[in-house]
């Protein structure tokens, strides 16, 4: 399995462990978190682009700072 598809396994299961502890933190969450920055730092740059707006979806982070460039100020 590439490190794309096993960031976006974690990816996935993250998003299930939040709708199931929508309070906030938890240590299920907290080990995934960790384990997608390892996996993060192994993709390259091009797997990086093409999970960003899921990423960012699931994260709460703005979407890419060339989204934020297009907005006229």
């Amino acid at each position: 399995m590439s490190a794309y598809d096993r960031y976006r396994a974690l990816l996935n299961k993250l998003r299930l462990v939040r709708a199931r502890h929508p309070e906030g933190d938890s240590p299920e969450e907290d080990g995934l978190l960790d384990a997608m920055d390892e996996v993060w730092m192994e993709m390259s740059d091009g797997e990086r682009s093409a999970i960003d707006t899921e990423r960012a979806r699931v994260l709460g982070l703005p979407e890419s700072p060339a989204a934020d460039a297009a907005v006229p100020s």
